[in-house]
């Protein structure tokens, strides 16, 4: 744990220590099966709960590039080469412009300067949160035993889209468990604010149960909207186009700018996330989350724009001092920013991989984009960050920028 975890509601990275151990184990052995198929030939899934129950890293490799209606996410039906991403028909559901042009009242684009308007990133358009709807009836009629309930009503009214990955993640997510279940246990049900509390981490983890259920074999499938999935083939740590293990970014020469706390970094400039999801040695036989590929950078990142979203809407419900939702994103934008660069430097042929195929040019301009609409969104809200000056100087590094500037060019952005 960090100094800074007095200060965190969702410290980084999500810890689970008070979950029951019987539920960790579970967690534990269901990814364990999932990763039986580690084998496989075309890409195998790269799934990992750290063997203290900190982090469940949901992820899986192979597929194509798709997207679903609101009403059901078939992750079978994958179109390699387009995204066709439909307007939901669901009753409740949300449709948030997903041909990248205007979008309805409440909904937002990008527009800072890390993006490109001519470009995916730029054109990235979304339903934001409805930071004035009234939950004061959730609250009033709060009952610890009817938990779901209370979140589908509050983020509902907030936030819908979280509210959609909470909900199909009850659904189609279920291989590992009930997500809502592992990550609020019975002792933070009391009251509605510790629920509210804990409603980035539970739609942060609920994302991750939803890929992890609607990506078949093979398949790393990225649950956005309700209206767009995008799935993609390869860049797993293992078998066809694999990737090189997330760790080694603690060997790169940016890593001592903000370098793990477990190595001795200083308070405000270690990075605790990378204890995490940088952790182990790829070359000591032992499997740790750090030597799972490139999906899984894009999976953590996914969701922690989730878990930004989140606090956003749900931020005049604090009280509860900082906490690091802005970090987290920027943390994993400066990791893809470093993995690409590492990629072009070291791996030239995983870079001419990710590049080159459409899919994976467009979940990183997808979640780069969408990232950067909640950055923008919540500049200046001191509650929803601790580190992220430091970290969005790190992320605004020119030449870590122009990595995401080759992602465009090989789009054939303008």
């Amino acid at each position: 744990m960090t100094p800074h975890a007095p200060r965190l509601r969702q410290p980084p990275p999500r810890a689970t220590a008070a979950l029951p151990m019987t539920a960790r184990l579970l967690v534990g052995a269901a990814m364990a099966l999932l990763c039986s198929c580690g084998t496989n030939a075309t890409g195998g899934y790269g799934y990992y709960v750290a063997p203290d129950g900190q982090a469940v890293d949901g992820s899986a490799a192979g597929g194509g590039s798709t997207a679903a209606d609101g009403a059901a996410i078939d992750a079978a039906t994958t179109d390699a080469a387009t995204t066709d991403a439909a307007t939901t028909d669901a009753a409740g559901d949300v449709s948030a412009g997903a041909d990248g042009g205007p979008v309805d009242a409440g909904g937002g684009t990008v527009a800072v300067p890390e993006v490109d308007p001519q470009c995916l990133d730029g054109q990235y358009t979304e339903v934001m949160p409805d930071l004035n709807a009234s939950i004061s009836g959730p609250l009033a009629s709060y009952n610890s035993g009817d938990v779901k309930a209370f979140i589908d009503g509050v983020l509902g009214a907030r936030y819908p889209v979280g509210q959609y990955l909470v909900s199909q993640a009850l659904v189609k997510g279920t291989q590992i468990g009930d997500c809502v279940d592992f990550f609020l246990p019975p002792q933070a049900r009391g009251n509605p604010a510790q629920v509210i509390q804990q409603l980035s981490v539970i739609v942060h983890e609920c994302g991750h149960f939803l890929d992890i259920g609607v990506s078949g074999f093979g398949s790393s499938a990225y649950v956005i909207r309700p209206d767009l999935v995008i799935t993609c083939s390869g860049a797993s740590y293992q078998g066809t186009n694999a990737t090189f293990p997330r760790s080694l970014l603690n060997s790169d020469e940016y890593a001592p700018l903000r370098p793990p706390c477990s190595v001795g970094g200083a308070s405000g400039d270690c990075d605790s996330y990378a204890d995490i999801y940088l952790d182990g040695d790829p070359n000591d036989g032992t499997f740790d989350g750090g030597d799972q590929g490139f999906n899984t950078v894009m999976e953590e990142a996914v969701q922690y724009v989730n878990s930004l979203a989140t606090d956003y809407a749900f931020d005049d419900q604090g009280g509860f001092g900082s906490v690091s939702a802005r970090d987290g994103i920027l943390t994993f934008l400066w990791y893809m920013e470093r993995y690409l660069r590492m990629a072009r430097l070291s791996y030239p042929d995983q870079h001419n991989f990710l590049l080159g195929d459409p899919c994976w040019r467009q979940i990183i301009l997808t979640t780069w984009g969408r990232a950067w609409l909640y950055l923008d969104a919540t500049d200046g809200m001191n509650s929803l960050g601790i580190d992220d000056a430091q970290l969005i100087a790190l992320v605004r590094d020119p030449a870590l920028l122009e990595e995401i500037d080759r992602v465009r060019d090989a789009e054939g952005c303008p």
